[in-house]
């Protein structure tokens, strides 16, 4: 093979790491490629000013570092649940990219068993629980969730929904590990969701 195959080859191998890179796909092991949560720059929304920022938080669970990726959308004088984000159907949870859950070793989800890679996760918001699902999707744009991404779905928890009496204006994720336990605790509006982890034996 000349010089010319060589670069080429080289040049290829590049543009495919850094698509899987800024895409959120990765061959490489989680282990590797858990670092800073990166824009899909896929997207035409990523070169603009975003009213929803990315935001993202680590939780450690024993020796496990799991870290949550995702869009923060604010209130904005409107009516969260039962509004912008209807009853009883899909929700990305957050905006833009899909919520993005990455883990370096094998862990439980609200009792969910699941390997150590990266996952996307979605729910579908009631009045008195949530269910969060949890795919092995994670390409797909924030709300594009098709029957292709609900078809790598690995499971699906239900979480009680415990209501703030101070409202929260912008979607926030906090990493609760008090009392022995790990969990991230997502608030919004007057809605509290907690969605316990622990590391797999």
């Amino acid at each position: 093979m000349g010089r010319k195959g060589i670069w080429a080859l080289i040049t290829l191998a590049v543009l495919l790491l850094g698509t899987f890179v800024v895409t959120g796909v990765s061959l490489l092991p989680a282990s590797i490629v858990l670092g800073p949560c990166l824009k899909d720059l896929t997207s035409p929304v990523s070169y603009r000013a975003r009213l929803s920022p990315l935001g993202s938080v680590d939780l450690r669970t024993g020796s496990t570092v799991v870290r949550l990726c995702y869009g923060r959308p604010a209130m904005r004088s409107r009516t969260v649940f039962g509004g912008l984000v209807p009853w009883d159907a899909l929700w990305r949870m957050g905006a833009n990219e899909p919520t993005r859950l990455y883990t370096e070793h094998p862990i439980t989800v609200a009792g969910l068993p699941l390997p150590a890679g990266r996952y996307s996760l979605y729910a579908i918001p009631h009045t008195d629980h949530w269910e969060v699902f949890v795919s092995r999707s994670t390409l797909h744009w924030g709300n594009q969730i098709s029957a292709t991404v609900r078809g790598q779905e690995v499971g699906r928890v239900s979480l009680p929904v415990e209501r703030l009496s101070v409202p929260v204006e912008t979607l926030t994720v906090h990493a609760d590990t008090g009392g022995g336990s790990a969990a991230f605790r997502l608030e919004w509006e007057a809605t509290r969701i907690s969605l316990p982890l622990a590391e797999s034996p």
